[in-house]
């Protein structure tokens, strides 16, 4: 009663799945094995939004100074790799034309559909999960690209740590970020280079129970409207085009005083990885390469 209505394949032992020009795993139906075999028209077609919402936001992400989505290029490639055909139309002839007219293949004549690469495609209209007790990994030679319409959510136990050898690079279109810590401390370092806060607005620093210190080696400089303060080589200047407006209960000058502040120790770490022959090296499944 429930023939043709599922399958199994099962071993006790090992099993393998091998397609030496492209393998295609899909929940997308073809009622009736209408259709060609290897028709990946929802699988293309949803490769090809991601490939449209990914290039859109990479050249506004450039158009305003950050890093464009490099990757988009192999994204663009799978889409296309997935839209080919072999065989011809033509090779089918009038009186196979007409005796196939009313049936679902072409019984090894005429045009299908097949990959230009040997690609292994995953498709479903309802969704696609991964489980395991234990680790998931993903290694790529190359990039890796994710592409949503909506949401990511990435929810950890423990930590989330990356390690980027060259630039990393966050860039939001419309509703701002937002980076909070409900304990611990909020680190920044720029350990070998300068560091910049820009804003077309208000820039407001607070300390609710605590102080704001502002310290540097070379010198300090406060400027605004053509007046400034600078703190620079153990002196202090105040000018200004305009009034410099002193006020207190009282006004205290007296001789030479001055505060040694320790600055931080930042680490001069040298191990970096090459990036060519790290690629090389992911790509053929060798080792870590250092410089």
């Amino acid at each position: 009663g429930f023939r043709g209505t599922g399958f199994e394949l099962r071993t006790d032992a090992y099993g393998a799945i091998r397609a030496n020009e492209g393998l295609y795993l899909t929940s997308w139906g073809q009622i009736g094995a209408s259709g060609d075999q290897l028709d990946l028209t929802p699988a293309r077609q949803q490769i090809q939004s991601a490939w449209q919402l990914s290039d859109s936001l990479s050249q506004s992400a450039a158009d305003h100074n950050a890093e464009a989505l490099n990757a988009t290029a192999y994204l663009k490639q799978a889409g296309e790799d997935a839209d080919d055909t072999y065989g011809t139309r033509e090779q089918l002839t009038d009186s196979d034309q007409s005796s196939a007219a009313g049936a679902s293949d072409s019984g090894g004549r005429g045009e299908a559909a097949r990959m230009k690469a040997p690609w292994l495609h995953l498709a479903s209209p309802a969704g696609i999960t991964m489980s395991t007790p234990e680790s998931s990994h993903l290694a790529q030679g190359k990039s890796l690209s994710v592409a949503t319409g909506e949401d990511v959510n990435i929810a950890t136990g423990k930590s989330l740590v990356a390690s980027i050898s060259e630039a990393l690079s966050l860039f939001v279109q419309k509703a701002g970020i937002k980076l909070f810590a409900a304990r611990g401390k909020v680190q920044v370092q720029a350990q070998s280079d300068a560091m910049e806060l820009t804003a077309e607005k208000d820039v407001k620093i607070t300390s609710t129970e605590g102080r704001v210190e502002i310290n540097a080696a070379n010198g300090i400089l406060l400027a605004s409207g053509g007046g400034y303060i600078r703190i620079e080589g153990g002196d202090v200047q105040v000018h200004g085009p305009g009034t410099i407006d002193v006020k207190g209960a009282q006004h205290a000058f007296g001789g030479p005083a001055s505060m040694d502040v320790a600055m931080p120790e930042l680490p001069e770490g040298e191990n970096v990885l090459c990036p060519s022959q790290g690629q090389s090296a992911a790509s053929g499944g060798d080792g870590v390469v250092e410089s």
